[in-house]
């Protein structure tokens, strides 16, 4: 038997070919896949930890311990079956394609355009958005203890106050992202945290576009948490500015306070804005774990104002999600929930 037949998943293709590896999901947020997670989604045994449209997306960034400052990157999309797991017809196909096309020992063949061409037109590619990509760029150069980009001081300094605040209209992007991932030091999170009330809507919705691919502490949340509070006591609040706060916590270790900040939000008749909802449930979607919030959630999304699609439709997605069914269908049988909850879980199921 030839290595070629021996090769099944893209990991042990990589590890064949001498190369390192780190593996990044690209759908609901830009984060790490641990390398246990990522090989047993490729064996079909677990299914993909963050699906987005039953579909995994996620980014490989690869090089050659040898030369360990030039990296390789690849965008990845594969459909997945009815229980999140991958379709193995399709990761067959895409290995069939990438050994006929760089061969088994593809960094011995080391020429760049070769391996990043490698995958031109072939179907299991995408191309993340920008502000994506800028999270993907943050998130790599930092998990790999490379420097940020040559944005990064600048967007800092404005960020920790360092700036005039109506200074941000030459801020780049990518300098937004990489400040988002590495509030590691506590000066720099002493400095944001002060900076955000002072903040107008645009670098605002631009930095919390990237705090939610980040892991923000808890003084940050509690200043967004005085945002969701500040808003929800408006005749009619914001939602742009609402879903923007609840981005930006939502994968905070500071889970209680994000709990909190969602109840507040869905204890609020704004709630039933279907974009409030979808970015709970696409974002936050840890919080409906917890049954009451689970059931507030549903009650909420029952009147939402995009009607029976919307419910129907951002059920669908969340259910789909590892481990959410069971907590979704308990509340839709719950003995206490409301006659409008019930016409429209019969007209999802019925």
């Amino acid at each position: 038997m030839t290595a070629a037949h021996k090769i099944t998943t893209l990991s042990e293709f990589l590890h064949q070919s001498g190369a390192k590896y780190r593996v990044f999901d690209m759908g609901r947020r830009v984060v790490k896949l641990s390398p246990d997670e990522f090989v047993s989604f490729e064996w079909a045994k677990k299914p993909y930890p963050y699906p987005l449209q039953k579909t995994a997306l996620f980014g490989v960034i690869f090089w050659n311990p040898a030369s360990p400052d030039k990296h390789y990157v690849w965008f990845l999309k594969f459909p997945l079956d009815e229980q999140g797991l991958l379709l193995q017809a399709a990761r067959d196909e895409f290995l069939v394609m990438l050994l006929e096309r760089v061969g088994e020992c593809m960094l011995a063949a080391a020429d760049g355009k070769n391996i990043e061409g490698a995958l031109k037109d072939c179907p299991y590619t995408f191309s993340p958005r920008e502000d994506k990509m800028a999270a993907f760029n943050a998130q790599a150069t930092h998990s790999l203890a490379s420097k940020p980009s040559q944005y990064y001081a600048d967007a800092l300094a404005y960020f920790t106050g360092q700036k005039d605040i109506s200074d941000w209209q030459s801020l780049g992007m990518q300098g937004v992202a990489d400040v988002a991932i590495r509030l590691d030091e506590s000066e720099e999170t002493l400095g944001l945290i002060e900076t955000i009330p002072q903040l107008s809507d645009e670098p605002f919705m631009v930095l919390s576009t990237f705090l939610e691919h980040a892991e923000p502490a808890a003084g940050i949340v509690e200043v967004l948490a005085q945002r969701v509070d500040m808003e929800l006591q408006e005749k009619q609040p914001d939602i742009e500015r609402l879903c923007a706060c609840l981005r930006a916590a939502s994968n905070s270790p500071a889970q209680g306070l994000v709990d909190q900040m969602v109840m507040h939000v869905l204890k609020h008749q704004c709630s039933q804005n279907i974009e409030v909802l979808a970015t709970i449930s696409g974002r936050i979607w840890r919080v409906l774990e917890q049954d009451h919030i689970c059931q507030l959630f549903v009650e909420q999304l029952a009147k939402n104002d995009a009607g029976q699609d919307g419910f129907s439709q951002l059920l669908a997605d969340v259910m789909f999600m590892p481990g959410m069914r069971t907590h979704i269908m308990n509340a839709l049988r719950s003995s206490k929930r409301s006659k409008a909850l019930s016409q429209a879980a019969g007209q999802m199921f019925g």
